[in-house]
């Protein structure tokens, strides 16, 4: 029987667990190479100690896998504690996926209990639909599949014109409006599934963090010049040789209430996709989760948008 060891980790452990965390990455054809300054700046988070919420499982001294928890306070609608990590391949079978997940699962849901609030509180975790072994994994803890999210591609040739909607403009993201733009998306990401306020240290890391790319994204206003909608947009050069093209994301894309259906969306997403091209990329990516109430995977797809991976978010909601 392998004798697997669990401990907490340290700042000294974070390149070794970036290269097994590549290694899974090649085996399973994950289409991303992560970075250590990406690895990095997951863990460096107010809401993450490597001490309590990230466990190293080691056999005979050798580095089999990682796991770690990401618990998300929210006031509203519900509270959320994901479910993060890698297992060497050199290790798959050998009950390291396992013992890491029988570690995480309780941490998370002490994480969530300790918050005292009376929202409905779930332990999510996500994986790549071809990725076989992790979704029976999740299965066998009592983890069920409820959701699907979808990325999809489109190459940067035959764009749509640009164009700014009625009422409104299209306008660089600006350098000083960082906080307006997140009150915005919240109010956007209201009614989306699985969504809660992005609070303001998060928010930074997303617009100013590994990468972002705010010089290639966009906001929409109104005649009176407030935000009615965003398109913060990432780019990923690491993973070039491995897809053999240039993509840019289109990371998170969010339009207030009163403004969809108007073609801010549309709009925002032309404006980018041009400002991809003449960065020098070929592709443009997006995500989205299949059941969208707002009818985004449809704008997607007439924007030439193509399905081309999905993963499945697994959850065991609290009682």
């Amino acid at each position: 029987m392998t004798a697997i060891e669990l401990r907490p980790a340290t700042a000294d452990d974070l390149p070794d667990l970036c290269v097994l965390h590549q290694r899974a990455q090649r085996h399973d054809g994950v289409p991303q190479v992560i970075q250590l300054d990406e690895l990095e700046e997951e863990l460096d988070d107010d809401h993450v100690s490597l001490a309590h919420d990230v466990r190293v499982a080691t056999v005979d001294g050798s580095l089999a896998g990682y796991a770690y928890t990401f618990h998300l306070p929210s006031e509203v609608r519900e509270e959320r504690c994901y479910v993060f990590g890698e297992v060497d391949p050199d290790w798959r079978r050998h009950g390291v996926g396992t013992a890491l997940m029988r570690w995480a699962i309780p941490r998370a849901e002490t994480q969530l209990r300790s918050s005292g609030r009376s929202l409905p509180q779930y332990i999510r975790t996500d994986s790549y639909d071809f990725i076989e072994g992790a979704h029976q994994l999740f299965a066998s803890l009592g983890m069920t599949v409820v959701r699907y999210t979808d990325e999809l591609l489109r190459p940067l040739d035959d764009l749509p014109p640009v164009t700014s909607p009625a009422s409104a403009r299209i306008l660089p993201w600006p350098d000083d409006r960082d906080e307006e733009i997140r009150l915005a998306k919240n109010e956007a990401f209201a009614d989306h599934w699985g969504s809660t306020p992005t609070a303001a240290q998060h928010w930074e890391q997303m617009v100013r963090g590994y990468g972002a790319r705010p010089d290639l994204s966009f906001i929409a206003v109104d005649d009176d010049g407030r935000v009615i909608g965003h398109c913060l947009n990432k780019r990923f050069e690491a993973d070039d040789g491995l897809l053999g093209r240039r993509d840019a994301w289109i990371d998170n894309l969010g339009t207030r209430r009163e403004w969809r259906g108007k073609g801010v969306a549309s709009s925002l997403i032309a404006h980018s996709l041009h400002a991809f091209a003449a960065a020098d990329c070929t592709h443009a990516s997006i995500s989205v989760d299949s059941e969208n109430p707002t009818g985004a995977a449809h704008l997607y797809r007439r924007l030439g948008f193509e399905p081309q991976h999905r993963s499945i978010t697994h959850e065991i909601a609290l009682a």
